[in-house]
């Protein structure tokens, strides 16, 4: 698993340096801040004829992310970062990433929430029309990063025209680091792609199942269909974070055998 050192290699936190150069700091086999700060190059180096930044720009920055990485400045390093990297922060605050997943009664303009989850720091809240619902952006906090799949054209955009508010927290989509690992195909292909199996009760489920179990619920008092929807969507929430792991595992591993073997 990545630890502190994963961030301590991120030089993306410097503004206009992306996945490419930081890759290309990387190859030059500067894979962190301290060697960074060592880094004297030659006049014949190659970096002088890229589109990095001069060396010593990068060493002038390298003391406010330590000074923000020591006081677990989340704030400053989460905006820093840009938003497919932020799993980079996980192993150093976990209780900072609240884990998001919704049901809907549709896509259309008409439709509504029905449940809610949130997964944060080992717990787990679920939200319900009619029950509870009102209060489900009370437990998002300021600093909590939000952990979607496709959350950012879906999820985070419904809850927002639902409760007319607008949620500005730090968002990782999970979708968009998968499509950059070439992991496609939604959240459920995209768990068995990464080996990840679900219970047999609702393995079956799906995003088309959750309206019509919700309107049995309503229309015929059926409890039982209201209990399998709030499991399929707690299972759906939880997983984000298994998915999240398993991400991380993998980049972890590429980072080690590209750059550090």
């Amino acid at each position: 698993m990545f630890t502190q050192n994963l961030i301590k290699s991120s030089f993306s936190l410097f503004p206009g340096i992306g996945p490419v150069l930081e890759e290309k700091i990387w190859s030059y086999g500067i894979t962190s801040w301290e060697e960074m700060l060592q880094f004297s190059p030659i006049p014949e180096h190659p970096w002088h004829k890229s589109r990095l930044p001069a060396p010593e720009k990068l060493k002038a920055a390298i003391p406010e992310w330590q000074r923000a990485l020591s006081s677990k400045n989340i704030s400053f390093l989460s905006n820093q970062l840009p938003n497919q990297f932020l799993w980079r922060l996980y192993e150093i605050f976990p209780e900072k990433f609240c884990y998001l997943d919704i049901e809907t009664t549709g896509i259309d303009a008409s439709s509504v929430l029905t449940v809610v989850s949130l997964y944060i720091d080992g717990k787990i809240l679920t939200f319900q029309r009619g029950k509870d619902l009102e209060f489900l952006l009370d437990s998002i906090l300021e600093d909590h990063i939000l952990v979607t799949y496709n959350g950012k054209r879906f999820d985070v955009p419904f809850i927002e025209r639902e409760f007319h508010q607008k949620i500005s927290n730090i968002h990782l989509d999970l979708m968009n680091v998968l499509h950059e690992m070439g992991i496609k195909g939604g959240l459920k292909k995209s768990e068995e792609i990464l080996g990840l199996k679900r219970g047999d009760e609702i393995s079956g489920i799906d995003g088309r199942m959750a309206p019509i179990l919700w309107r049995d619920y309503q229309q015929n008092d059926n409890q039982r269909s209201l209990d399998l929807l709030i499991a399929y969507n707690r299972e759906d929430t939880v997983n984000l974070e298994i998915i999240l792991k398993e991400i991380i595992k993998r980049k972890n591993l590429q980072f080690m055998k590209d750059y550090r073997s």
